[in-house]
């Protein structure tokens, strides 16, 4: 991986790739008060510290998100004048 980083102004070199990986963060976190907390701080510095995350656990079946993907194949299968 190549990262360039020009930096035009001293300020913003501390925030600057601030992150080795990707933040996953567990959805079902989120619904529990005891684990709230750690999970709002984790989703602000996923935003503020990296820019985008990886959410999992987000209440979707499997079955849900399989046809989801199929009837998107099915119409990008379908002829131009169709769609």
């Amino acid at each position: 991986m190549i990262i360039l980083l020009i930096v035009l102004d001293a300020r913003f070199t501390t925030a600057a790739m601030s992150f080795t990986s990707i933040p996953i963060l567990d959805l079902s976190l989120a619904q529990d008060s005891a684990t709230k907390p750690t999970f709002l701080a984790e989703l602000r510095h996923a935003l503020l510290e990296v820019g985008f995350l990886y959410v999992k656990n987000v209440g979707i079946s499997k079955e849900e998100f399989q046809r989801v993907i199929d009837e998107g194949k099915a119409f990008f299968d379908l002829p131009e004048e169709e769609k």
